[in-house]
């Protein structure tokens, strides 16, 4: 399997990573950055949903509505944190996980092109894996604050471990009703630029 420096594939079987590092540890101070103009800071971690209650409400929302909700607000975001991200919006992003039976730390970004992370190099953004190449995702456990998730390619398998939430859940929904209706054109797509929007929308209720 080749490994290549912008685009990189990880299955379970020779993987070719940097692990100089003593750390797998993530301190999200690293990745807040103070604008000049107003002092605002941007905190990847506040983009997670924050309870079950929620995470089951998203996971819902996803299953019932014919749309897919698109992330403009954490595009912008890593774009202003400085990572290279390509034309399309996410429509799933969680802000700690373990990538491989390496246990790389770094957070999961999830588009139309594929999944990508910063578990390589905490300060680039890095395709751990191709939609092209997904053939199944998998819920291997779930405990109470929790989950690990395989991702089933033509290249082998990816394991991505959630240690402190369980926001995977919502991309298990979005795999498993609307991934495919995305390819053939057949959901609406609602773009969202600010975390308010979205979090409004999922808490309207279902027509």
């Amino acid at each position: 399997m080749a490994i290549e420096k912008e685009k990189t594939e990880l299955g379970d079987q020779n993987i070719k990573i940097d692990t100089s590092s003593n750390s797998n540890e993530i301190n999200w101070a690293d990745f807040v950055m103070a604008d000049d103009s107003d002092a605002t800071e941007i905190n990847l971690g506040d983009f997670d949903l924050d309870n079950d209650e929620l995470v089951a409400t998203a996971s819902s929302k996803i299953k019932e509505e014919k749309a897919l909700a698109t992330l403009v607000y954490v595009k912008t975001a890593l774009c202003e944190l400085g990572y290279e991200t390509n034309n399309h919006n996410p429509f799933f992003f969680t802000s700690l996980v373990n990538v491989s039976d390496k246990e790389l730390s770094g957070f999961l970004y999830v588009n139309r092109d594929g999944f990508y992370s910063n578990c390589q190099e905490k300060s680039e953004l890095h395709l751990i894996c191709s939609w092209e190449s997904v053939k199944d995702i998998e819920l291997v456990e779930e405990e109470e604050s929790s989950m690990r998730i395989d991702i089933i390619s033509k290249e082998g398998k990816l394991t991505i471990h959630e240690p402190y939430s369980k926001n995977m859940l919502v991309l298990l929904s979005i795999y498993k009703n609307s991934w495919q209706k995305v390819l053939k054109g057949e959901i609406n797509i609602i773009a969202f630029e600010t975390q308010e929007e979205y979090l409004n929308w999922l808490h309207e209720k279902t027509a």
